[in-house]
């Protein structure tokens, strides 16, 4: 099992987080009577990155006939592998709780379906999303008192907005990887009997909003305190394939503001990768774990992220596609050639060209 450590309030971070020393190998040359000390080896660190989780509905009827590792056994090599995985969790994890009214698809889990999550590797979740608050405050509370107990950190909704913006930095091979998520769907309400939203106040439960002067706000706190900075963000047109210009151009100001690297998601379906000065924009990585009928509902990615001296070196992109409605896998023959080419067109949108090798497409970051 992975060994994580998350710091949760900036207090924490300032204590524990002071940039490490360089490693020194040990290994001294002699030379024209100097010494020459051998350059410190690269800090190097892998991320896997998914999208949608939702463990209710079809997928929780599947979960109670196998187990609570069903939907993530042909992928958690990948997972569990990763220095840190992170996906967005679109579903509650409670038996708390009322429906909103009037909001017609709602999400809510077992509990105990979060074991599968933690055995699958997963080390932070995004609840910065459209979901999490299906059965309300109750609900949102006890799924995070759920990730809490786990030991899996969450990013994105809190009790007010305070905590909802709190990030979360996790530390790893020396390597401090800071974490922000919002959500773009913040201000919907469904019932005018019943005008509860999404957003966090100072008094509210609720997700993070999207709002670009608290991100830009969030980014300039963070940004000392991490090596690497992830921001997570709940948005774009649902079940398209096409990144609007509205958000290209707010994903360049997010990487302006300082941040590393944008994991989107929402859309449900696969959209490109762009590298933008040298940083990774993911705009939507689709469903992971999904019960979802369409094809283009089905085709998704996983990406393994592999990071050196605080920079992508290179991000591969394993083709999945998502069976009996629940369990995301790497597939064969046809299908495999349809996804891939998928991922392939959508990134070559954005000038970001990779090469295909085995069972993954590989984007250098040049």
């Amino acid at each position: 099992m992975k060994k994580i450590v998350f710091l949760l309030l900036i207090c924490v971070i300032l204590t524990a987080c002071s940039r490490p020393e360089a490693v020194e190998t040990g290994q001294v040359i002699q030379e024209t009577e100097q010494e020459i000390v051998a350059d410190p080896l690269p800090k190097q660190l892998i991320m896997a990155a998914v999208g949608d989780i939702m463990l209710a509905r079809v997928v929780g009827s599947r979960i109670r006939n196998n187990s609570v590792n069903y939907p993530f056994e042909k992928t958690s090599f990948i997972t569990s592998r990763a220095d840190i995985s992170f996906g967005n969790l679109e579903t509650t994890l409670a038996t708390s709780g009322t429906r909103l009214p009037g909001k017609v698809i709602w999400f809510q889990a077992a509990p105990e379906t979060s074991i599968g999550l933690k055995n699958a590797g997963f080390d932070v979740l995004s609840l910065a999303n459209n979901h999490i608050l299906d059965y309300d405050t109750p609900a949102l509370m006890e799924t995070i008192a759920t990730l809490e107990t786990l030991g899996i950190g969450y990013v994105g909704a809190g009790e007010n907005l305070e905590q909802a913006r709190r990030p979360i930095v996790v530390v790893k091979n020396d390597v401090r990887v800071g974490f922000l998520a919002y959500n773009e769907f913040y201000n919907y309400y469904w019932s005018n009997s019943y005008k509860r939203t999404f957003e966090a106040t100072q008094d509210i439960a609720g997700t993070a909003p999207m709002k670009a002067e608290l991100i830009e706000e969030d980014i300039k706190k963070l940004r000392n305190l991490c090596d690497i900075l992830v921001v997570s963000l709940h948005w774009g047109i649902e079940e398209s394939n096409k990144v609007t210009k509205e958000q290209q151009e707010l994903a360049h100001r997010i990487i302006d503001w300082g941040a590393d690297m944008i994991l989107g998601h929402h859309p449900h379906v696969l959209q490109g990768m762009e590298f933008y000065k040298g940083k990774l924009i993911a705009y939507s990585l689709g469903n992971f774990v999904f019960d979802q009928n369409d094809e283009n509902n089905k085709q998704s990615m996983i990406l393994e992220i592999f990071l050196e001296d605080n920079n992508v070196k290179e991000v591969h992109a394993y083709p999945i596609y998502i069976m009996d409605k629940s369990q995301p896998q790497i597939p064969q023959n046809q299908q495999k050639k349809i996804i891939t080419k998928k991922i392939t067109d959508l990134c070559r949108t954005f000038g970001t060209e990779g090469r295909v090798e085995d069972d993954r497409i590989i984007f250098e970051n040049r």
